[in-house]
């Protein structure tokens, strides 16, 4: 097994896109640097907050370059590998190895549905096929499948794989892998509501959303989730906040519209989606408004 320090906040970065479609490389580095300066420990290229499903091979394998050349070491890279046919898998980690990239983060097979014997199949085969070191990424709702503790148990006998991002959203199961893996596996919370009562249990990191529009918040959320601090209250209902304007549309989008409101605009979203409709942006400015988001505005 490759042995991996990844730790603490890990945001998905979304992929900027200018009026005529194309990824804003210029806006994508600022991006970049401001999550490092604002404290991630490493960021993840292409995922799915990064529209990769709306992505060419050709643009995300050139997503992945980019983000290493400019990171230019300061952090681990990961790219999201996921995709629909096994071989498209194993292009995004050639590709992703190829550019320089720490891990991978994967979805089993998206829309199949395999079964838990299907899935360690899976993942056996993407494993002997690569070296990327791979970050499993369980998300249920998206995948239609869930990656419950025990495959993973198993699932970490391989020897790529070196972490799993769990976004079940359920703190049981998370304990249940820090106590089945933990010493094995890095474990990552998919949601950033969930940083205090994963850390209480004795996950590595977050793979985080909020933190590229407000990153000083979710790194001091982080840095006093385990202390007790009186301010954590204050610190958690900002985090919620945020995640109440991610659900006022289409996930993605609603992340972008956000960032938008908030001077931190990275382009509308690609088709399937689509720019919120006017009593979405309504309903997400109202949350700034009441929750007094806009002081984080140019954190």
């Amino acid at each position: 097994m490759t042995n991996v320090n990844w730790g603490g906040i890990f945001p998905v970065l979304v992929t900027p896109f200018g009026a005529n479609g194309s990824i804003d490389d210029t806006r994508y580095k600022a991006l970049i640097d401001d999550a490092i300066a604002n404290g991630a420990q490493g960021v993840v290229a292409a995922g799915s907050t990064g529209e990769f499903y709306a992505l060419t091979k050709a643009e995300r394998a050139r997503l992945y370059k980019l983000t290493v050349d400019h990171v230019g070491g300061r952090v681990p890279v990961l790219a999201g590998v996921a995709d629909l046919r096994v071989e498209d898998v194993l292009e995004a980690c050639q590709s992703a190895v190829a550019a320089g990239c720490a891990g991978g983060m994967i979805l089993p097979p998206i829309y199949a549905m395999p079964s838990p014997r299907e899935i360690v199949t899976f993942f056996e085969h993407i494993s002997r096929n690569t070296s990327l070191p791979l970050m499993l990424y369980n998300s249920p709702r998206r995948a239609g499948v869930d990656i419950t503790p025990a495959l993973v148990e198993q699932l970490s006998a391989l020897p790529t794989v070196v972490a799993i991002k769990d976004s079940s959203g359920v703190i049981t199961q998370v304990t249940e892998l820090v106590q089945r893996v933990g010493n094995r596996l890095r474990v990552f919370v998919g949601y950033e509501t969930m940083i205090v009562p994963a850390r209480a249990v004795g996950a590595h990191g977050v793979v985080a959303m909020a933190h590229q529009i407000a990153g000083p918040l979710i790194r001091d959320y982080w840095d006093k989730a385990l202390s007790g601090d009186k301010g954590l209250d204050d610190l958690g209902r900002d985090v919620f906040a945020f995640y109440r304007c991610f659900q006022s549309g289409s996930y993605y989008a609603a992340i972008k519209e956000t960032m938008r409101q908030l001077g931190r605009s990275a382009g509308d979203p690609r088709l399937p989606l689509l720019p919120l409709a006017d009593e979405q942006k309504a309903a997400i400015a109202k949350i700034i408004s009441e929750a007094g988001l806009t002081r984080w505005a140019k954190a």
